[in-house]
């Protein structure tokens, strides 16, 4: 019997995937795990897992086409497909069939251009089965840019989501465009060598227009939604971390395992303290209710070429100082690599964005919803500090607790800023 291989949703926030690359051909024997695609979401690229065995008897989405969540993208046939003997937890069975996502761990991943939201059209019927994708056999360039046949009356133009959009962001008429796909179908690959239409006279000043990946669309769509939505304040403190600089430097000279702990790292534990000590804190906002959480899972923001992504560090308020440099350093090595995976991005209670590898002296974060707070590190500096009745140089370092109003206030923020200034101020607490 055929089973439906759908696009499933990855994220919270996720509409979409695009298929990066199929990784099994129309005709091939599909196992339970093999996987059958990469696939980019609106986080990063990911593998989609086999749940069930057959052959691939039709791929619906080819390669560098979007689909929405839900959406039948491949379709298994032949041999009776049967579910692996442990089955995944009701939760993940909510699609039918859903396959499951996992990190891509030795392939390249490549980043796809996304802009709007994508047009809605009505699902051609596909035939009995489809070849590999069209990059299997490429039209030529004549072909693609040549003048396209008119439609005849009644007819719909035929483009993939990507290609419209893209078609879209250029100024160019689709209707003007010859497809390479499955009965003349515009793909994103017919646009390539499409001149947009520009303006009559040249710009005085260049420019180069850049269209937003999945990442960076995500991010500025959420953020956009923060600043509008959630009733920010702000509150600031100065840390003298002379000593957190020591203690940083004596355990880099411990042995292999310290060499790259960072001032992060420390923050990573001093904060986890902090949030248990002030639970009200480590908290999230949920429209009717405010959500106490008992673990303490905080999330970094880190920069990569695609956009930010905030890995989470799980169980910062009772994982040992070494165990959270260790799951640090991973998370972030695989972010960078884009091998992250789904749960990696899961779970976050709390964020921390550290600016201090810049000359970036103090700044305000937007609250990652639905958060509670999120904390922005400035740059460690030299400076004059007051010890006893002596003015001697020191190390200061600030700090701005962005939160959201609907689920603290100043006397809650003002105790979590004084539980972390402590630990910073007293770092061998971090050690126990």
């Amino acid at each position: 019997m055929a089973v439906d291989v759908v696009m499933p949703r990855l994220s919270d926030t996720m509409e979409e995937g695009t298929v990066v690359k199929w990784l099994k051909r129309v005709g091939e024997t599909v196992e339970v795990g093999d996987v059958l695609a990469e696939v980019e979401t609106d986080k990063a690229t990911m593998e989609l897992e086999a749940f069930d065995a057959g052959v691939l008897s039709e791929i619906r989405v080819a390669e560098g086409e979007a689909a929405a969540v839900g959406a039948v993208i491949a379709v298994l046939g032949g041999a009776a497909a049967e579910r692996p003997a442990k089955l995944p937890a009701p939760a993940e069975k909510a699609a039918a069939k859903e396959p499951r996502a996992v990190p891509a761990t030795e392939r390249p991943v490549v980043a796809s251009p996304s802009a709007q939201p994508p047009v809605r059209e009505a699902p051609a019927k596909p035939p009995a089965t489809v070849s590999v994708p069209p990059a299997a056999t490429p039209a030529s360039p004549a072909a693609r840019t040549g003048t396209a046949a008119p439609l005849a009356e009644g007819e719909r133009l035929r483009a993939s989501p990507r290609a419209r959009r893209l078609a879209s962001d250029r100024g160019i008429d689709l209707a003007s465009v010859r497809g390479s796909g499955p009965g003349g179908r515009v793909l994103e690959q017919d646009l390539d060598t499409v001149s947009a239409p520009g303006p009559a006279t040249p710009a005085a000043v260049g420019e180069r227009r850049v269209p937003l990946g999945k990442i960076r669309r995500t991010t500025a769509q959420r953020m956009a939604a923060a600043a509008r939505e959630v009733p920010h304040f702000y509150a600031s403190s100065e840390i003298d971390v002379e000593a957190l600089v020591g203690v940083k430097d004596d355990l880099r000279g411990r042995g292999a395992e310290w060499q790259r702990v960072t001032v992060t790292h420390l923050l990573l534990k001093a904060v986890g303290l902090a949030l248990r000590a002030v639970p009200e804190m480590n908290a999230s906002w949920a429209d009717d209710a405010v959500i106490l959480h008992e673990t303490v899972n905080i999330g970094l923001a880190v920069a990569t070429d695609d956009g930010l992504l905030v890995p989470v560090v799980r169980g910062c308020d009772t994982e040992p100082l070494a165990e959270l440099v260790r799951r640090a350093q991973g998370l972030v090595e695989r972010v960078r690599s884009r091998r992250i995976a789904a749960d990696d991005l899961l779970g976050g209670t709390f964020t921390i964005s550290n600016l201090g590898m810049y000359p970036v002296s103090q700044f305000a974060a937007v609250v990652n919803p639905p958060h509670a707070g999120i904390l922005a590190v400035g740059a460690i500096r030299a400076t004059p500090v007051v010890r006893g009745k002596q003015v001697v140089a020191g190390q200061m370092m600030a700090v701005t607790l962005s939160c959201d109003h609907r689920v603290v206030d100043g006397v809650i923020a003002g105790r979590f800023l004084e539980a972390l200034k402590s630990r910073l101020e007293e770092p061998r607490t971090l050690l126990e």
